[in-house]
């Protein structure tokens, strides 16, 4: 500056020439800062223009009966004689619904919140709500020596359901006088970062228009202590951020009083018919409930207005469902009632399982108000929601995304809502977005041996050090007693582990010296007896093998016949029941396996007839045998063979209870006696390569992709990394295709020539 101040005359110009600059430069920094804090903005408000939505309630295991109600004393024959098991508890179901019902479920959190049991079902309830559905479990638990609750669903044929529910962890909390302290914890989770508020005080206008009526959620049920889900209520509205907080109790789950703290607490109760008949009876002296025909609208909605009358704090509203009448949401002021029809009315046969309806109707609704709709557009939301859930098996997994649902509103005459961006990718499953599960066949690498000239002994050991230079594959199925024993077990294992690969599967081969008549269906007892211990050893092996090994696929390649006459049917039939029930059954091997698969084959040299030649007889055996880890594997050229359209038979495996434990894929030319071409997946049929796909990636399979395939003059490795790349661009086909509402509406409409219009 000294220098400068010496030549000022001098540099006079060029001072005001670099003040000029630099104040141009922090006009430009200022701009530029400013629209980065502007793009910050911007995409915290895409995030954050959908508040969490928490859940807290139950998770149970549900075990599923298809049975009438027994009578007192009375014992009664389930009619169908598969037991269903699957994700169920009223908290678990809704935070699942809600995740499902999301517009945008990636840039949105569902919190559930509950207590998990400390066994082998609670493992399987937690994994499965984080990682199938992405629920966030971050403020969940197990509880130590306590079982996981438990729902016992009686299902009549109608498809209405009746529970029995055993609490186990769902009663484990903490003690009163400390849940106001852990859900203080708990609902930290939703506050508006320091980031997203200055975002809100520099563009305040712009963004709270945005965000004035969207909503953050909290969803309770009745299936825990009354006293959690008000604590969890009071301090949910007490934590309060830039979002109204309103509060749902769902009254299913208990039919006691429900506490007036509690009542008071919440914004919107929801009962069902029944519920609201309780609810009347423990709200209204002297014998209310029989001032009211609940089959009547009216009487039903004005015994929903009198409870608010008569317990409500003047601020709250009842959301009463009635079945296949509709659903009504009302307050105690006159001019506040909406009445929503059903969106569709559906055809009897359509119903399969009506357990998760109401928390399927609960959640949309629950997400819909979390997202800014009106509160009659969101009872169509969750009318959608719950038509659809009654159509499909189970809880959990019959609750559908919000691309289904929006589709579902369009068919049936309703708007759809308007998004700037595709429905298709709404829902993300991390279990099937992406497929990497593969292995191929190990005695493929036994051909072309003219390509691996430095191998002399085609052994199980150079068998898998060729297999492992095939790239895309890290899981290897073996082959029991081929290629690997009891005794041989610890060599085996020491190969695989040095060649980075993992069982993820075990083969059983029935010797031919033995089992040539025959193994589960031999004339003679004593072989039949030694069937069911030759596939316990397997299991045995399969279980010292480790984690990895998923499954035990069953080929029993000699049950079958080459001439008419020559086999009683019945007689065979009851042989194969008996052993493979005395096999999978036994506790202390096959039992703890979590997947045993009968692999059909209709024809083969062995045996030119098999007794069990389709998917149909296939699945008859497995509903038979009726043993939960047990189930079907299909091999893609056998069904071929079989005259079977192979999308159709893994469909039908999958609406069987889920019983499609495994694929072999491959492909073949025609049906011919006593073979099956075993060539190269989707070389032959490739339409019918990509539906079996589509249907695999619709009903969400996440099991080992399995190659059969015998290349006889092509190099095996090249051939197995040929179909791995073939399935992969099959699956994001698929993914697309399943997303595309115009495609789907045209496959309902059965219209091919569209169908052929739109996959082009």
């Amino acid at each position: 500056m000294q220098k400068l101040n010496q030549k000022r005359t001098k540099y006079d110009a060029l001072i005001f020439s670099m003040i000029a600059l630099i104040a141009s430069s922090i006009l430009l920094g200022i701009v530029s800062a400013s629209s980065e804090v502007q793009s910050a903005c911007s995409s915290r408000r895409l995030i954050n223009n959908v508040p969490a939505i928490f859940v807290v309630g139950s998770v149970n295991f549900d075990v599923t009966v298809h049975t009438e109600l027994p009578k007192s004393e009375e014992t009664m024959r389930a009619y169908n004689s598969n037991i269903y098991r699957a994700l169920g508890g009223k908290g678990a179901n809704q935070a699942v619904g809600a995740k499902m019902s999301l517009l945008r479920p990636q840039d949105s959190v569902v919190y559930f919140v509950g207590k998990f049991g400390d066994d082998e079902e609670g493992k399987w309830l937690f994994n499965t709500l984080s990682e199938e559905y992405s629920v966030n479990l971050k403020h969940s638990e197990s509880i130590r020596n306590v079982s996981s609750g438990t729902g016992f669903v009686l299902l009549s044929k109608e498809g209405v359901a009746s529970s029995v529910v055993v609490p186990g962890a769902n009663a484990e909390w903490e003690a009163k006088s400390a849940l106001p302290n852990f859900f203080a914890d708990v609902f930290s989770s939703s506050d508006i970062s320091t980031e997203d508020r200055t975002c809100l005080a520099n563009d305040e206008r712009e963004y709270g228009d945005s965000l004035s009526s969207t909503k953050t959620v909290l969803v309770l049920q009745r299936e825990i202590p009354d006293a959690v889900s008000e604590a969890a209520s009071k301090v949910f509205k007490e934590k309060g951020d830039l979002n109204p907080r309103i509060v749902l109790l769902d009254l299913g789950g208990s039919q006691s009083r429900v506490s007036d703290a509690l009542f008071q607490s919440v914004d919107i109760i929801s009962p069902n018919l029944s519920e609201l008949e309780t609810l009347v009876a423990t709200s209204i002296p002297d014998d209310g409930v029989n001032r009211y025909n609940f089959e009547n609208d009216d009487d039903a909605i004005r015994a929903a207005k009198d409870v608010l009358k008569s317990r409500g704090n003047g601020k709250q509203a009842l959301l009463v469902t009635l079945g296949h009448r509709g659903s009504f949401y009302v307050t105690d002021k006159d001019e506040e009632f909406v009445f929503v029809k059903p969106v569709a009315s559906l055809d009897p046969e359509l119903v399969v399982d009506c357990t998760a309806a109401g928390d399927s109707f609960r959640s949309a609704f629950a997400v819909a108000v979390a997202e800014g709709d009106t509160i009659t557009r969101a009872m169509e939301i969750a009318s959608a929601s719950g038509a659809l859930a009654v159509q499909k098996m189970g809880a959990a997994p019959s609750l559908p995304n919000r691309a289904s649902i929006e589709e579902f509103l369009e068919k049936n005459g309703r708007l759809r809502t308007k998004v700037s961006f595709p429905l298709g990718d709404s829902f993300s499953n991390p279990k099937i977005d992406r497929i990497d599960r593969f292995a191929c066949r190990l005695n493929s690498m036994k051909e072309r041996k003219d390509l691996v000239p430095k191998v002399t002994k085609f052994d199980s050991k150079a068998l898998l050090e060729r297999y492992a230079t095939i790239e895309g594959v890290s899981l290897v199925e073996l082959n029991f007693p081929e290629h690997v024993t009891k005794s041989s077990l610890k060599n085996i294992a020491k190969i695989v582990e040095r060649l980075n690969l993992k069982v993820s599967g075990l083969n059983v081969r029935f010797p031919k010296e033995l089992f040539r008549n025959g193994a589960f269906t031999n004339p003679s007892e004593e072989v039949r007896k030694k069937a069911v211990q030759f596939l316990k050893d397997a299991c045995e092996v399969a279980l010292l093998l480790g984690d990895e090994v998923q499954r035990v696929v069953v080929w029993s390649q000699f049950d079958g016949y080459d001439y008419d006459g020559q086999v009683d049917f019945s007689e065979s039939w009851m042989h194969l029941v008996s052993g493979y029930t005395a096999a999978v059954g036994d506790s202390k091997t096959c039992a703890k396996i979590r997947k045993i698969s009968y692999e059909f084959k209709p024809t083969d040299a062995l045996s030119r007839s098999s007794l069990i030649p389709n998917t149909f007889a296939s699945l008859m055996l497995v509903d038979e045998v009726n043993l939960p880890n047990f189930g079907l594997t299909l091999d893609y050229a056998h069904v071929l063979t079989a005259a079977e359209n192979p999308s159709q038979s893994a469909t039908m495996a999958f609406m069987k209870g889920e019983k499609l434990f495994g694929v072999h894929l491959n492909d073949a030319v025609q049906s011919k006696l006593g073979a099956e071409d075993g060539l190269s997946f989707g070389s032959v049929n490739p339409r019918g390569a990509y539906e079996f796909i589509r249907v695999l990636r619709k009903f969400k399979y996440d099991g080992v992709i399995y190659f059969d395939t015998f290349p006889m003059n092509e190099d095996p490795v090249q051939e197995c990394e040929r179909n791995i790349k073939v399935v992969k661009n099959y699956w994001k086909m698929a993914e697309k295709d399943l997303g595309n509402v115009m495609l789907n509406e045209a496959r309902r409409e059965h219209d091919f020539l569209k169908i052929e219009d739109l996959s082009m």
